[in-house]
């Protein structure tokens, strides 16, 4: 009777788990090679930023951005939960968003 409820308890999470991912957020686009990735120049991306067309997004951790930063960048560091990360660009709608790491 144990193993009997263990299964289908088992089986009901995977199922579960299954039926979550399906409605899980795309994420990022992932490049195959390091030469796929668009690039934008300093003076372009300044140029739109400036336009109101683009924001900045630093990807660093936070203790990294609090020590120096590109101004008027958000910082957003790599891994932030999806919903905290869509929060965050609730105001770039339609804009295009510039990420750095570096």
């Amino acid at each position: 009777m144990k193993n009997r409820l263990l299964l289908i308890s088992t089986g009901l999470l995977l199922l579960t788990g299954i039926a979550c991912q399906r409605n899980a957020p795309l994420g990022f686009v992932k490049y195959k090679n390091d030469g796929d990735v668009p690039r934008v120049s300093v003076q372009d991306a300044k140029a739109e930023i400036d336009a109101g067309t683009a924001i900045m997004v630093d990807a660093r951790p936070e203790s990294a951005y609090q020590s120096e930063h590109v101004a008027g960048s958000i910082n957003i560091p790599l891994g932030t939960q999806p919903d905290k990360f869509k929060e965050q660009l609730s105001g770039a709608q339609g804009k295009k968003i510039f990420i750095y790491c570096s």
